[in-house]
Parts: structure tokens; sequence; C-alpha cells
């Protein structure tokens, strides 16, 4: 009898011993993963003050809401702050903030932060920062990572270390090195660019496609020079580029009617072949003469041009040219020869022709 009776208290401590294991297992699960977290603001939720403790798969919050992580649908009506990572969708009205790695998108009205965002996409109204790399930045007004492996768009700008994708900016881009490109309506920065810079300004140490009016290549290439075409029309101009591509910039007048006096051009050429001596360029060339009175004449064209150099950093080039013309006044009309075709319409007069045009560039 008594051994029966140790046998069976023996059994009942075994039942008690695993309840209890069991109940502190799943206490500790629960701590770490909850179905759903429900509040108006921190600390007045489902979880309360323990918040922190829980990851979730569901969470609803009327003002802001604080989570220790995040593996699904997460909405605040003001800001969401989870402290550790965060997986799904992550969406507020003003603020959303990931102290671990985003793995999937944060969508704010005014800005997103996140520690780490490898496989993140993060979209705000005005402002993405991410410490570490981060797979898509949209915002309003700018976007900040260390690394920006994807792309970055931005109203107005974007900051990056390494990009390995596409900086898309409304005002400047700036990175270390590019693997890429980078698309500003103003300004690009960089250091070492593999792939295109597209601006009215660019700047790099190294950037062989460099499309812009002024190119500041530390290690490429830029020139001064005059020119004149078979209209008169005479260009003080300002070459500047990498090893491929550059740009062009100049003022100018044409002597023969005022009322297309004062010039200015713009273009883009590339260096089909570069020795000491010799050169050959082909250059997508725009030039507009107007007296600032509502008069004007445009002329569009492709110049290929050979250079020989006569001095040390000084080339004498010149070639022909195929172009569109455009103007609305009389005198614009006198200015085009060796026309192939023109058509006037009351007082717009359109035409395409061959020229020609050379001049004298001094190497900086």
């Amino acid at each position: 009898m008594t051994r029966f009776m140790k046998k069976n208290a023996w059994n009942h401590k075994r039942i008690i011993l695993t309840a209890a294991l069991l109940t502190t297992v799943f206490s500790l699960f629960a701590q770490e993963n909850s179905p759903a977290h429900i509040g108006i603001i921190y600390p007045l939720s489902t979880h309360g003050g323990k918040a922190e403790e829980y990851t979730n798969h569901l969470s609803l919050h009327a003002i802001a809401g604080l989570s220790g992580g995040e593996r699904g649908l997460a909405l605040y009506g003001g800001a969401g702050i989870i402290k550790g990572d965060a997986a799904g969708l992550q969406a507020a009205g003003l603020w959303n903030q990931v102290s671990g790695t985003l793995h999937g998108v944060q969508l704010a009205g005014v800005i997103n932060l996140a520690q780490q965002a490898n496989n993140g996409v993060q979209l705000a109204g005005v402002v993405n920062r991410s410490m570490g790399s981060t797979r898509a930045q949209l915002a309003g007004v700018s976007n900040i990572a260390y690394d920006a492996n994807g792309l970055q768009a931005a109203g107005v700008g974007n900051l990056s270390g390494q990009v390995n994708g596409i900086q898309l900016a409304g005002v400047f881009n700036h990175a270390t090195d590019v693997h890429g490109a980078q698309l500003a309506g103003v300004v690009n920065k960089a250091k070492q660019v593999t792939g295109i810079q597209l601006g009215v300004v660019n700047i790099a140490d190294n950037s062989d496609y460099a499309i812009g009016l002024i190119n500041l290549v530390k290690n490429g290439e830029r020139s001064i020079g005059i020119e004149t075409d078979e209209d008169l029309s005479t260009f003080v101009n300002f070459r500047s580029g990498g090893r491929v591509l550059y740009g062009i910039l100049g003022i100018g007048f044409n002597p023969q009617y005022e009322q297309i006096r004062y010039g200015i051009q713009g273009g883009i050429g590339a260096k089909l072949l570069n020795t000491r001596n010799f050169r050959l360029a082909a250059e997508i060339n725009s030039i507009t003469l107007t007296d600032f009175d509502g008069h004007y004449f445009s002329k569009n064209g492709l110049r290929i041009l050979p250079a020989i150099r006569i001095a040390n950093n000084v080339y004498l080039y010149g070639g022909p040219s195929f172009n569109y013309v455009n103007t609305d006044n009389e005198d614009g009309k006198k200015l085009v020869k060796f026309e192939l075709w023109d058509r006037q319409r009351k007082n717009d007069y359109q035409a395409l022709n061959v020229g020609f045009m050379g001049g004298i560039q001094l190497m900086l």
C-alpha cells in the first residue's frame, strides 16, 4: 500500500511539473508572438505596457503604437514604432520607425526611418532614411541611405554612399560610388561613376558618360572655344565632360540682324576618336537667337567635327551640319542657306538645311 501511494504521488508530481513546464513555454511563446495588437495610443492597447515584448501579425492603432516586431500588417493613424524587425506592411499617417531590419514596406505621410532596409521599400510624403542598405526609397522631398541597392526617387534630393541602381531626383543626387545612373533635374555629384549621370550640372572624379551642360569631371576634359557657322552666328562656348561624352554651353550673337541679335547655345557631344594630334567628335547642338522682344530663330542639328592640334592644348576644328530651323521673322529666313526642304505657315517658317561651321578650342 505504501508503495502504491508513493508511486501515485510521483505520478501527480510528474503531471504538475509537465503542466508547469508547458505553461511556461506557452507563456514565453505568447510574449514573443501575438496574432493581433489593437490600441489607441501606447500604452492604451491590448498589450499595455508590455507591448515592446510582442511580435505581432496584425496591429491596429488609432493614434500611435509600439511593438517589438511586426510580421504582417501594421496600421497607425499617426505613428508606429517597432523596436525590432518588420516584415509586411507598416503604414502611418505621419511617421514610421523600425529599429531593426525592414523586410517589407514602410508607407508614411511624412517620414520613414529604418535601421536596415535590405529587402524593404520606403515610401514617404517627405523623407525616407535608412542607416543600412535599402531596396527602394520613394519620397516627396528626400531619401537618405547608407547604401542604395535599387531605386532612390525623390522630389528634391537623394543622399547615399554606394549606389547599385538608380538615383532619380527633381533637384540633386549625391553618392560616393555609383554603379548605374544618377538622374537629376539640376545637379548630380559622385566620386566614381560606372554608368550615366544626367543633369544640368554633373560633378565626379571619374564619369565617362556625363550628360549635361556643365560636367565637372576631375579626370575628364574642359575647354573654351570660339566658333562661327554659315549664318555668321558666332559663339563663345565651354565644353566639359569625361572620356566619352561632354556638354556644350555658350553665348553669342549674329551681327547681321537686330531682331535676332543675341544667342544662347547648348548641346551634347561624343568623342568618336581621340588622339594627341587628331580628334573626331559628333555633336547634337542647339542655338537660339532673339531680340528678347518676341522674335526668335532656332537651329537644332547634328554636327560632325574633325579637329587638328595646331599648338599645345589648342585645336582647330570644323565640319558639316544637318539642321532643323524654325523662325517667326523674315530676318531669320534670310539666315537659312542650302535648304533641303522648307515650309511657310503664316509667321512660322520651318526648314531642313545643310550647313557648316568652324572654330578654335583651348583645352584647360
